[in-house]
């Protein structure tokens, strides 16, 4: 199995790849639906599945671009999965996936790991940020901007705080899952910038124990976050494999082959064929 994920953006900053056992990743422009379909590795007859992860915002873009690849490509599997994440959110999830021998685990994989990625951003003022919403108060505290700022964090429900950070409400801080084989789920945070002090300190008062590591940002953060200055974190944990799926493959696609965990395949929509009789059409007999 070769797979390749497509991580699509508004306003890319630089050319990002990277590589894993299951198969490849890269960061493509929204703004150009060719690019998927004149990319070599995509065109690549080793290439057996492709993943296009989008933002919300993106979608139609991201089909029209899936659609140019299914042209050029007309027996490749693709899947769009769209999410309300920022690019960075996208990369954190594929790098951090297990790696599994499989493109139907791997986008399960991915799924599981969006779901308990913690981000949000440091922000020199509140004045220009809609998700999430910031308190009138802190509005009027933008007027008076401080030396360290805000920090705005997205989950359920985000929230918004004026820094430096006091006492941090249970809500507010890192869930300890427990994981297979580890004792307490331990997070792990990159930093699309540099972080003020101020902000890694408020990370650590949430139950971040390792100082963020820093890299270089990925997209438009203004059009996330309403500041250009704004700096981007995103913070993650180790996958366990329950997490990942609940139960163990129990039927194949009769398309692309792959073992599929729930009824339908992710990637070919259509419905699993159980054991025996997947194995009954690979050697041409029907029942």
């Amino acid at each position: 199995m070769s797979l390749v994920v497509a991580i699509m953006d508004e306003q890319p900053t630089g050319s990002f790849r990277g590589a894993a056992s299951w198969g490849e990743w890269q960061v493509h422009p929204l703004a150009d639906p060719t690019t998927l379909a004149t990319d070599p590795q995509i065109l690549s007859p080793q290439v057996r599945h492709l993943l296009v992860l989008a933002p919300t915002s993106g979608a139609r873009a991201a089909h029209v671009a899936a659609s140019t690849v299914a042209a050029a490509r007309p027996e490749l599997p693709v899947r769009v999965l769209t999410s309300p994440v920022s690019a960075a959110v996208r990369i954190r999830a594929v790098e951090v996936a297990p790696e599994t021998g499989s493109a139907n685990a791997v986008y399960d994989s991915i799924l599981a790991c969006l779901d308990t990625m913690v981000w949000g951003a440091w922000l020199p003022s509140v004045a220009r940020l809609s998700s999430p919403a910031p308190t009138l108060r802190q509005h009027v505290q933008s007027w008076f901007t401080g030396p360290d700022g805000f920090l705005a964090v997205h989950g359920d429900p985000g929230w918004v705080a004026r820094l430096p950070l006091g006492e941090v409400a249970p809500e507010r801080r890192l869930r300890r899952v427990p994981a297979p084989g580890l004792v307490a789920a331990s997070y792990e945070c990159h930093a699309y910038g540099e972080l003020p002090e101020a902000a890694i300190s408020a990370l650590f008062a949430m139950g971040l124990t390792t100082r963020p590591t820093r890299r270089e940002p990925v997209g438009d953060v203004a059009s996330a976050w309403g500041s250009a200055k704004a700096v981007e974190f995103v913070i993650s944990r180790p996958v366990a494999p329950g997490e990942a799926a609940s139960a163990a493959p129990s039927l194949h696609c009769p398309a692309c082959e792959e073992p599929v965990r729930g009824e339908t395949c992710p990637f070919c929509r259509i419905a699993g064929e159980s054991a025996d009789r997947f194995e009954s059409s690979l050697r041409g007999v029907t029942r």
